[in-house]
């Protein structure tokens, strides 16, 4: 393999980093009603490891001085920045929750809301998709994108999605499908990581390089010899190179990887093809 080549590519190589396509799109993590602070810690710190930034929480149960608490901010960890700087927004006894909440959705150019219903298309406001089957908007100009996740006891009530333009639900146990409101959150929030940015595997320096089709011809023909140089009937010699073939095609190589194999390989092929100088050079040692 040319290692200069290999150097050029190592050099040229980009980390993670937002597609082009997306690069106007603004997520808002909203928490309508949540009733325990270290959920809330939780999802701040869920939220950093996929890059978003802004959380919002809605009308809370939970008390405010317990929201920014110490106990909290350790939920968090590395998201407690976000955590902070979360909008805290809190409705007054004699208002209109559901109301208040529209008025406050009134920002944002498109709502997902979530929910583990769904399964049953009985309800036609809980038709749902599947967050790895939703398509990211395309936009020219700023977009900015709520995502609605409800209360842990019951999550968002039909009034609460009704007022969404999407409605997401995570696949999970026909029996059990509710899960922990941070769990949710960082599954979905994975799911639009993967949509939002170009992901490479590795980082820094060192970078994972994926052997390409190139690459991998070269191992093919050093196959083809050694098959051709071992005692294998006739009718079995397409079989074996084809088994090797599939099972190479199949596995996901880097190019490091790959180099070892065919270091290997290219050692048998030398010991089949001049067995007695390998021997020579085996006396010499």
């Amino acid at each position: 393999m040319n290692k200069k080549k290999i150097f050029r590519q190592r050099d040229s190589f980009q980390e993670t980093r937002v597609n082009e396509n997306y690069k106007n799109l603004f997520f808002t993590i909203i928490l309508v009603q949540p009733e325990h602070s270290g959920n809330i810690g939780s999802v701040a710190r869920v939220m950093r490891n996929f890059e978003f930034f802004n959380l919002v929480v809605f009308n809370p149960i939970e008390r405010k001085e317990h929201i920014f608490s110490y106990e909290t901010r350790g939920f968090a960890m590395h998201g407690k920045e976000i955590l902070l700087n979360s909008e805290i927004v809190e409705i007054e006894p004699s208002k209109s929750h559901t109301s208040e909440l529209k008025n406050y959705l009134k920002k944002f150019d498109l709502i997902i809301a979530t929910t583990a219903s769904g399964m049953r298309y009985t309800n036609l406001r809980r038709l749902t998709i599947f967050p790895e089957d939703f398509s990211l908007p395309l936009s020219k100009t700023p977009l900015n994108i709520a995502i609605l996740f409800g209360k842990e006891s019951r999550g968002l009530t039909n009034e609460e999605i009704s007022l969404a333009d999407i409605l997401l639900r995570i696949p999970a146990s026909n029996t059990y499908s509710t899960l922990n409101i941070s769990h949710a959150v960082g599954i979905i929030l994975y799911e639009l990581y993967k949509k939002i940015n170009i992901i490479n595997i590795g980082r820094g320096n060192k970078p994972v390089l994926l052997a390409n089709k190139q690459d991998r011809l070269i191992i093919y023909k050093i196959i083809r010899n050694l098959i051709k140089q071992v005692r294998i009937r006739t009718h079995k010699k397409e079989k074996v190179y084809y088994a090797f073939k599939n099972v190479f095609e199949r596995a996901v190589m880097s190019k490091k990887e790959l180099s070892f194999i065919l270091g290997l390989f290219s050692k048998l092929n030398s010991i089949m093809n001049h067995p007695n100088i390998e021997k020579k050079k085996e006396i010499l040692k």
